[in-house]
């Protein structure tokens, strides 16, 4: 497979799918798109240059937020739950939920994707701030509306990752926005991408399948999603390739406690802006699939792709036949509007 008929990147790993059909197809959709190249001041800068870019500014500041914890003071965590009340002490501002439960007897460790600290969603990676009330999210709660969710944002902060990734390097792709506050019942995740060159993509059911596998095999990973706040100004240098992002971050920032800090999120080497919560791992997602992909108009960001998923976490079994139907709906759902009220 050469590179000139490869949008995909690691296709060769993809061996559920017939090699030759998919390159086959790709090799014809995809010249129609060689000559329209980004003539831009940015042309020259890669999607794996920008990721690496922001991962490292991420890693620094992260760095540097811990330099200034001068020294180690223990807080009270009064944990409620499964296997049993406890009291555990811990390193303020340093420990997380996550290490909580990884004091404990049973295995909540694989069961917890999300704490409740004094009433409030925690990521289970945030570190704990004070002495609090600690609880977990599980997915056979018998509420997991918000744990429901944080899965759902999850899903769809994965979409930029698997695009970010999906095409040849040269092909820019910017994330423009995602629902903070998805509406579960519509039955998918969204994604508002500016795709450049290839925004007149329309894929093909093996393209999809290929596209979807970039996120399926993050679950085999078991990559944490790290959280970071960061100053308003150091996320607009973050994100100076990205004209949605600079038009945002500023709201964002003003709409924070402080006025002026923005969330960041990283998996792996990707990092994007939401306010959160996620999960705490890819090991929480067992199916992934992007089911639809299809082009708009937005009033304030213009021409723009959105793209909608499904997933499934590996707690909550289910037949096939019934994840098809899943599927089927996730698609026809493209009319409703993911950003109105829950």
């Amino acid at each position: 497979m050469t590179s000139t008929c490869c949008v995909l990147m690691k296709v060769r790993s993809f061996r559920s799918i017939p090699r030759q059909s998919l390159c086959r197809h790709l090799s014809t959709r995809v010249l129609t798109h060689e000559d329209n190249s980004n003539t831009s001041g940015n042309a020259s800068k890669t999607n794996s240059d920008i990721r690496a870019m922001r991962s490292q500014m991420f890693s620094e500041e992260k760095k540097r937020q811990l330099s200034l914890i001068r020294r180690v003071e223990k807080i009270n965590v009064e944990y409620t739950g499964i296997p049993e009340n406890c009291t555990l002490y811990m390193n303020k501002e340093l420990s997380s939920p996550n290490n909580c439960a990884m004091h404990m007897k049973s295995n909540i460790k694989t069961l917890a994707a999300l704490a409740l600290v004094n009433g409030e969603v925690w990521d289970m990676n945030r570190p704990l701030e004070a002495d609090c009330a600690l609880q977990f999210l599980k997915f056979r709660d018998s509420d997991p509306r918000l744990l429901n969710k944080a899965f759902w944002r999850t899903g769809s902060f994965l979409i930029g990752y698997v695009f970010d990734r999906a095409f040849k390097d040269e092909h820019r792709v910017n994330v423009i926005r995602f629902p903070s506050n998805p509406v579960v019942e519509d039955g998918y995740f969204c994604c508002d991408l500016d795709l450049g060159s290839m925004s007149s993509w329309q894929p093909l059911p093996d393209e999809l399948k290929a596209v979807s596998m970039i996120g399926s095999c993050l679950a085999k990973e078991e990559s944490n999603f790290e959280r970071l706040e960061v100053d308003e100004k150091l996320a607009l240098e973050m994100f100076k390739d990205n004209e949605y992002k600079c038009r945002q971050i500023p709201e964002i920032a003003k709409s924070s406690s402080s006025g002026s800090r923005v969330t960041l999120y990283r998996l792996k080497d990707y990092v994007d802006v939401t306010t959160g919560p996620l999960i705490a791992s890819t090991f929480f997602i067992s199916m992934y699939n992007i089911v639809k992909v299809f082009h708009m108009k937005c009033p304030v960001n213009g021409d723009i792709t959105r793209v909608q998923g499904i997933a499934m976490p590996p707690e909550l079994q289910i037949h096939y036949k019934a994840y098809e139907l899943l599927l089927e709906r996730a698609q026809r759902m493209g009319v409703e509007d993911p950003y109105r009220e829950s």
